[in-house]
């Protein structure tokens, strides 16, 4: 094995890392539950808790790595080449799995819930789990990083090219289903549509390019641990993603309410209360009260054609108009 810089220091700052990375993903899984709470559907706020607990997990699996390497075996030169019990690679793997299925989702919903493009992303997803268990489950036997790359390590190699295939694959069909729905028209939906792209664009790239890295390092540099502290920050930049995109919906929303802002020339009063409440809910009272009087006054105004009418028939009809106004505005007698 390489020396300690490379080995137990390379685990001990990618520890850090992953910390302040789990640092993100805590403050990502804190505004969900604000922003949405118990509002949003269920398999999304568990989702959001289960990445949030496999994160806290996987988080103290890397200390664990790390007390294991720095006190417990303090001044042994046999550890550089010792495999801890700690199943980091698992729930990476798991963590990679959750957030490939979220946005084979999201594919699945753009493409017009079509398998074709869906299957394949799930299917790679499922081997790069597998692959990692298998890895997992070697380490644990084996106990040694040099039988480990002698033996077994192709499957390690396979885990990571397909989790960077599925995060390629993934972007470049968000990209285009995308591009897709586009009108062809400077329009506020072709500008959220350019902000949801460019939004995929660097969350794919986040996660494929540590994911390649970490295979490049792996493939060049088997026999140190540089990939593995890279491998420590996969799991926080997927949850990271996952967790921001669904953050982001309540944003783009706002976003899509600008078209009700008078985008076309307002007919009348009505029309404008009406556009009002739906975009101010906190004034909804005050709104609703204003769009009575409006139904009053339009139901009075149209009498003023039958003003010349001065038959009892008509008179009768007047008492009613201002007897239902009067309602209108205090429904209810005060106590």
């Amino acid at each position: 094995m390489a020396s300690a810089s490379d080995t137990i220091g390379a685990i001990l700052i990618g520890a850090l890392v992953s910390a302040v990375l789990s640092g993100t993903v805590t403050t990502q899984a804190f505004i969900y539950f604000r922003l949405y709470g118990s509002d949003d559907y269920k398999r999304n706020t568990f989702m959001v808790s289960l990445l949030w607990g496999l994160d806290a997990l996987h988080s103290s699996m890397a200390f664990a790595s790390t007390w294991i390497y720095l006190i417990r075996h303090w001044g042994d030169d046999t550890v550089y080449d010792f495999i801890p019990w700690c199943l980091t690679v698992a729930f990476t793997a798991i963590v990679t799995l959750i957030s490939h299925c979220f946005f084979a989702h999201r594919v699945y919903v753009l493409s017009g819930f079509s398998w074709w493009l869906t299957v394949p992303i799930l299917v790679l997803a499922g081997g790069r789990l597998v692959s990692a268990l298998v890895s997992t489950s070697e380490m644990m036997t084996l106990q040694s990083y040099e039988a480990f790359v002698d033996r077994v390590g192709w499957v390690f190699t396979m885990g990571l090219s397909l989790s960077t295939a599925v995060d390629v694959l993934i972007t470049l069909s968000l990209i285009t289903l995308l591009q897709r729905s586009r009108t062809g028209f400077s329009t506020l939906t072709d500008h959220l549509i350019d902000t949801v792209t460019l939004y995929t664009v660097e969350t794919g790239l986040v996660t494929s390019i540590t994911t390649a890295v970490s295979l490049i390092c792996w493939l060049v540099m088997p026999r140190n641990l540089i990939f593995l502290a890279l491998h420590f920050s996969i799991s926080k930049l997927y949850a990271t993603s996952t967790l921001a995109t669904l953050n982001a919906r309540k944003s783009l929303r706002r976003r899509t309410n600008k078209l009700d802002d008078h985008v076309l020339p307002v007919i009348s009063s009505l029309h404008d209360i009406q556009s009002h409440t739906q975009r101010d809910p906190d004034s909804r009272s005050v709104s609703t009260t204003a769009y009575r009087r409006s139904r009053c006054i339009t139901r009075v105004e149209s009498s003023k054609a039958e003003q010349n009418d001065s038959s009892p028939q008509s008179r009768h009809r007047d008492d009613d108009r201002h007897r239902w106004c009067s309602l209108e505005e205090d429904p209810l007698p005060p106590v």
